[in-house]
C-alpha cells in the first residue's frame, strides 16, 4: 500500500484529522504530525524524514496553508523528490478556494470543496494500480498480461466486483 505525508496548515486541523483516519482506514501508511510529532522532536529532522520516506505528499490547499511557510517548504521538498525521481509525488486536495501554489497549479487535484466522499474518491485515484476496500468506488486499471486490461474495478466490504473489462 501507498503512503502518505499530509503537509496542511494548522487551521484546517480538522479536516485534516478527518482525511488522515479516512486515508488510513483505507489502509494506507499516514504521517500525520499529530501522531507522529512527540515532545522533544526535532521539527526539522522529522519533517523532513518523514517526506522522504513516504511514497506521497498530500498537500492540504486552504487560504491559510498557501500563505504557510512551513507548507511551502514541505511542498519544495516533495517538488524536488517529483524531478529527481521523475514520478508524481505531490497530491493536491482542495478544501476552499485559494489561490493555488505557481509550481503545482498545471496539476489536477482532488477537489474536497463540495462533497468530501467525492474529494476523497479522486484522492484515492491518485494512487495507480492500488484497490482500496470498504467501497469506494474509483476506477483503476490492471495488466493482466498479453495486451488485456481489466478497467474500472469497484471494492465493496464483501467483494471485488468487476464493472467492466476490454482488451486494448
Amino acid at each position: 500500500m501507498p503512503s502518505v505525508f499530509i503537509s496542511y496548515s494548522n487551521k484546517d486541523r480538522a479536516f485534516v484529522e478527518r482525511l488522515a483516519l479516512d486515508l488510513k482506514a483505507k489502509g494506507l501508511r499516514v504521517w500525520y504530525d499529530q501522531w507522529e510529532l512527540k515532545v522533544g522532536d526535532s521539527l526539522i529532522g522529522k519533517i523532513g524524514t518523514g517526506i522522504k520516506a513516504h511514497d506521497y505528499l498530500v498537500v492540504v490547499l486552504s487560504r491559510s496553508s498557501v500563505r504557510s511557510e512551513w507548507v511551502r517548504k514541505e511542498l519544495s521538498a516533495a517538488l524536488m523528490r517529483e524531478l529527481q525521481e521523475k514520478r508524481v509525488v505531490v497530491l493536491p486536495v482542495l478544501i476552499e478556494d485559494c489561490e493555488i501554489p505557481p509550481l503545482i497549479s498545471d496539476k489536477v487535484f482532488a477537489d474536497f470543496r463540495g462533497d468530501y466522499r467525492s474529494g476523497l474518491n479522486k484522492l484515492l485515484g491518485g494512487f495507480p494500480g492500488t484497490v482500496f476496500a470498504s467501497g469506494v468506488d474509483m476506477p483503476t486499471r490492471r495488466n493482466l498480461g498479453s495486451n488485456v486490461y481489466l478497467d474500472n474495478v469497484i471494492t465493496t466490504n464483501v467483494s471485488e466486483r468487476i464493472v467492466s473489462s476490454g482488451g486494448e
